[in-house]
């Protein structure tokens, strides 16, 4: 088991309840799908895998490890596990494609000998070989949300988050980046994708976990999302 919720809720200082009383199971390899409408908890949920935020009543495990009792100086080593891929990309407009993707690497300090190797691989990976050079604002939409992804597979991350990743694309060039979310998952990366597109959800044969007003309302092995 790769992730564990145990009857998590989480009440802000001004009262909001975000989330109450959830228990979820990951397994490895998994593709979930993170569903419902604003305010039902999904951005709390994944604050919470990334330990931006602790629960206020219940545990969390990544990895077997508890993340609610983990140590400040731990924090690092469980977010180098977790990619993070964001709806608004969150490019540095002043570096190329390959300096994005290799500042992500030294940030966890990896040497220079394993960037070179590295960057290049997951370049080839998302689909940009020849675009290494290239300066976001040269790039179109679809091309960006890949740089960001291949951000977030730089460092070989247990799990990679993708928040909305396809709210600021066109319908063929979202089912592209699914296609390659698919593929990353089918390569063994964990994903756990939050979106509002139910569209991008039908029959895609995945795992979905609608929130409802901080609760699971449901969670259901199958494309088709019921209402």
């Amino acid at each position: 088991m790769l992730v564990q919720f145990y009857n998590v809720s989480k009440v802000y200082g001004n009262g909001v309840k975000a989330l109450n009383d959830i228990s979820l199971k990951i397994d490895r390899g998994e593709f979930i799908f993170l569903m419902g409408p604003s305010g039902a908890g999904k951005s709390t949920l994944v604050k919470m895998l990334i330990r931006e935020e602790v629960p206020t009543r219940g545990q969390i495990f990544v990895a077997s490890r508890s993340i609610v009792r983990m140590k400040r100086s731990e924090i690092p080593v469980l977010r180098r596990n977790i990619g993070m891929v964001f709806q608004d990309f969150k490019l540095l407009e002043n570096k190329t494609v390959a300096e994005n993707i290799s500042f992500a690497m030294k940030v966890v300090g990896a040497g220079a000998q394993d960037m070179r190797q590295r960057v290049p691989e997951v370049i080839s990976m998302v689909g940009l070989k020849g675009r290494e050079d290239s300066f976001p604002n040269q790039l179109s939409g679809g091309e960006q949300q890949r740089v960001g992804i291949a951000r977030a597979l730089v460092n070989h991350p247990l799990i990679l988050i993708a928040d909305e990743p396809t709210g600021n694309l066109d319908m063929d060039t979202s089912m592209e980046i699914m296609e390659l979310l698919y593929d990353i998952n089918r390569k063994g990366t964990t994903v756990i994708m939050a979106t509002h597109a139910r569209e991008l959800v039908k029959n895609s044969f995945k795992r979905v976990i609608m929130l409802e007003a901080g609760s699971v309302c449901s969670d259901e092995c199958q494309g088709e999302v019921s209402k």
